[in-house]
């Protein structure tokens, strides 16, 4: 079991350029990327994808990728003339475009950095061997470090579920006796307004088994304490589990929504509240699991 949340950097040496690589994941749905590359590797996107894909099933991902040429006499991004090329077409763009333009040191050095960094690797086709290496270290980093977490979630989960069961446990104890505290209620109500009745009178009866199988909660904590049980069976696979959590919490919400609707005293009704609770915080660490 892991979190969706990572992080994970590799850097790496070639002949022409170093590169370093960025993965961040955090919690969503579905799958998403999100690439940043040097211009002229666009291209690579598709690879990336690829790549992440197999060690990550679901999660808003970022992928950097960030290279610096070794040769920097020989880039342009130290050539007037380009940088100087650049600034006018970024001008005519913003002429266009309506937007004021103005040159600044700051300016020029992005201008710069971003031309250093397309001069260092002017094939993406044949650096992507390379890059691929570093993107797999970096991939283990953010898998290891989500498995940490995921670690550190199983963990506060277990000890959520228990503190479900035991509440669980309490509604059922609870909840014994119910029908027959239900008729002596309803005797004394009875005597108190001026009627008599026996306790074994056919209307008293059929009032008690009515009262008795609208309040009847054993099939509710029966597969509530089944759901634990499910719950706690997934905690320990190794596959993406996140939306399996999602559906079993569902099905406990359900449970404890028709416990709560079938409540007859105010201490069931104080634990179902308290099982609503629990459950929400439940749900709240699963929205983290792949």
């Amino acid at each position: 079991m892991k979190s969706m949340t990572g992080f994970g950097r590799a850097t790496a040496d070639f002949e022409r350029f170093s590169a370093t690589v960025d993965l961040s994941s955090v919690n969503k749905k579905g799958f998403e990327l999100s690439v940043s590359l040097p211009r002229d590797w666009a291209p690579m996107e598709r690879l990336i994808s690829q790549s992440v894909k197999k060690s990550v099933v679901r999660g808003k991902v970022s992928a950097s990728v960030k290279i610096e040429a070794k040769d920097a006499a020989s880039s342009v991004a130290f050539d007037p003339d380009a940088l100087a090329a650049a600034a006018e077409s970024l001008r005519k763009a913003c002429d266009k475009l309506g937007v004021k333009f103005e040159a600044s040191a700051e300016l020029l050095l992005k201008l710069g950095e971003m031309l250093s960094e397309n001069a260092a690797a002017p094939d993406w086709e044949e650096s992507w061997a390379k890059i691929e290496t570093v993107l797999d270290a970096a991939a283990a980093k953010l898998d290891a470090m989500r498995a940490v977490e995921g670690e550190a979630l199983k963990a506060d989960l277990k000890m959520r579920l228990q503190a479900v069961f035991e509440m669980v446990a309490e509604v059922e104890n609870l909840s014994v006796g119910t029908a027959e505290k239900y008729k002596d209620q309803l005797l004394q109500r009875l005597a108190n307004s001026g009627l008599e009745l026996d306790a074994n009178d056919e209307r008293v009866l059929k009032e008690v088994c009515l009262f008795a199988d609208r309040c009847d909660i054993c099939e509710e904590t029966t597969r509530l304490k089944s759901h634990i049980a499910q719950f706690l069976s997934t905690l320990e696979e190794n596959d993406a589990v996140g939306r399996k959590m999602d559906f079993i919490c569902q099905e406990m919400g359900r449970e404890i929504n028709t416990i709560a609707s079938k409540a007859n005293s105010l201490e069931l009704t104080k634990v179902s509240i308290d099982l609503k609770n629990e459950l929400e915080r439940i749900r709240e660490q699963t929205q983290n699991i792949e």
